[in-house]
């Protein structure tokens, strides 16, 4: 490994690419950049599952050469420990211009001699599976910018049929840069040039009219002269980014699946910092029904009598909105949709539902439950073993281990709970009622950056109906798991907490009470268990607590009264 330690630069998505885990685990990071992606680690299920796989990796090819490999082969010759005395008395010995030449041949020798080619033979292999686990496994080759990009295009948009049918691709993209989100619809015929797909540059959604396609991507890639490319791999998925120096745009990634090179995301990142985000919601190329000259007969016409056009059986088309609705509804029935790190995404033929499930059994439970869904493609795999944290190191899935600070309300706490049994049950509460609270708002969050008004609009009537009881029951338990906290507030100084008000808008609302879990559960970590402080004082942080708890009770009071599910603001 490389002594010299590089400066820790997470990825253009936020998270630490394997070669900076693969320095953590090794230790060859600074104390500063271990302990950040430590953070990091602590709060990302998915990263922290990829180190894990890592190091189980690393201790299988350990524990197979000691205990296995190393011990099936004969021993080394008799005089192979001194071998690197051997080399320094040559080294030692006559002018230093001749030193390599006699080195080389002092090892040469030592090589070719025949009791010793089998030790050799076996070293060398056990090197060639040292690189091939390190350099192949761990670091995949990947493809050029040049081939991604090509491979993206072709799968967007294929060349034209040989019996020259005109086929037309059909998109639907939601456009977001945090504060204003679109749904827009694109269309072109296969195998001609993609309309209007050059980027605008403008950073607003409402004014974004190119479609998502890497044909624009490269458009703009090809029209900067200074850029950097790079292709990384993460489990099912690619990822292009491309940054450039004095352009108006600084940077820009592209996400593909892995398998086909089908289009998933954008992301584009301007000069000023804005940035926007593209999402692919349904992708699908039809072909037009022409009615077939010999299975269909002219009909034959009477001078006197009507005309009738012959009829044509249309081929039934599947409704992916309803198609996605129950897929969603039967997780959420299972309450699938809590805690798991799965893609639902659209196929042009139905839905697909893809990840790695928390557990074997449930793994096992959702294969068996969703494959009988109509229309629903199921590739959910279990996760492989790693070593499960003990109580004692954590108490609520999900959440990192304490830090070496001690909790910033530790006097509180040993004033209130004297046992310590006492006082890890009430911190194991606290800390189970607000993951369980975060894992509520995330749910919510997704269901409302799904289904705008638009999108709402597009289900039947009983489907609306089971997206409001999505909705309202994740908020009831929501509610059920921030009352949980009141204990905890009860031991916090008096302070007068701001109320703020409530949006009129109950997707507006959901959106807010998300922010304010998110902070809440930093505020709750940093005061019952040492992490996360963020520089505040034991003081501060329980004033912004009362605050944010506050804000909660207000925004869930307020969704209470604003029919959430139902199309009026």
């Amino acid at each position: 490994m490389n002594t010299e330690n590089e400066k820790t630069a997470f990825s253009a998505d936020g998270h630490p690419d394997e070669n900076q885990l693969l320095l953590a685990l090794e230790r060859e990071l600074s104390l500063e950049e271990a302990a950040e992606v430590e953070q990091h680690l602590g709060s990302c299920w998915s990263c922290r599952a990829r180190s894990s796989e890592m190091q189980s990796g690393i201790l299988a090819f350990v524990e197979y050469r000691e205990k296995r490999y190393l011990p099936s082969l004969e021993p080394p010759p008799h005089d192979f420990s001194g071998f690197p005395g051997k080399l320094g008395r040559i080294a030692a010995e006559g002018k230093p211009e001749g030193l390599a030449i006699r080195i080389w041949r002092s090892i040469w020798r030592f090589v070719t001699s025949s009791n010793q080619v089998r030790w050799v033979s076996a070293t060398a292999a056990t090197m060639v599976v040292v690189i091939f686990w390190t350099q192949v496994l761990l670091n995949p080759s990947t493809v050029s910018a040049s081939e991604f990009l090509a491979r993206a295009t072709a799968a967007q948009n294929p060349g034209t049929q040989e019996n020259h049918v005109h086929r037309t691709a059909h998109q639907r993209v939601r456009i977001s840069n945090g504060q204003q989100t679109v749904v827009r619809e694109f269309e072109w015929t296969v195998g001609s040039p993609i309309p209007e797909a050059r980027w605008q540059m403008k950073a607003e959604p409402s004014k974004w009219n190119a479609p998502l396609t890497a044909n624009g991507f490269a458009g703009w890639r090809d029209s900067v002269s200074t850029k950097t490319d790079k292709v990384k791999r993460s489990r099912d998925r690619l990822t292009l980014n491309t940054t450039a120096v004095d352009d108006l745009v600084k940077e820009a990634w592209l996400v593909v699946r892995a398998s086909d090179f089908h289009l998933l995301e954008q992301h584009i990142r301007f000069a000023d910092d804005r940035q926007l985000d593209f999402e692919e919601l349904a992708f699908e190329i039809r072909t037009p029904q022409r009615s077939d000259s010999k299975s269909v007969a002219p009909a034959q016409i009477a001078p006197d009598s009507s005309a009738k056009t012959p009829e044509v059986a249309s081929e039934p088309t599947v409704d992916l909105n309803e198609t996605e609705l129950e897929l969603r509804y039967a997780m959420f029935a299972n309450q699938w949709d809590l805690g798991e790190d799965l893609l639902i995404a659209r196929t042009p033929s139905g839905v697909t539902v893809s990840g790695t499930a928390s557990s074997g059994d449930r793994a096992a439970s959702m294969q068996s439950i969703l494959s009988g869904l109509p229309n629903v493609q199921i590739s959910i795999t279990a996760p492989a073993a790693v070593d499960r944290p003990t109580a004692s190191n954590r108490s609520v899935p999900g959440k990192s281990a304490p830090a070496s600070s001690a909790p910033l309300l530790k006097d509180v706490l040993d004033r209130a709970f004297p046992s310590p049994e006492q006082r890890r049950e009430f911190v194991d509460r606290c800390l189970g009622a607000s993951d369980t609270e975060l894992s509520h708002a995330w749910t919510l969050k997704k269901l409302v950056d799904r289904y705008s008004e638009s999108e709402e609009r597009l289900l039947k009537t009983e489907s609306q109906d089971k997206l409001r009881e999505m909705l309202r029951t994740h908020l009831q338990q929501l509610a059920d798991a921030n009352a949980g906290l009141d204990p905890l507030i009860e031991l916090l100084p008096r302070s007068r907490a701001q109320r703020p008000d409530a949006p009129e808008n109950w997707r507006t609302s959901i959106l807010a009470l998300f922010a304010q879990v998110q902070q809440q559960d930093s505020l709750v970590a940093s005061l019952v268990a040492g992490t996360q402080a963020n520089g505040q004082d034991a003081a501060a942080a329980s004033r912004s607590l009362r605050s944010v708890h506050q804000a909660i009770d207000t925004l869930l009071a307020g969704l209470d009264n604003l029919e959430v599910g139902n199309q009026r603001k």
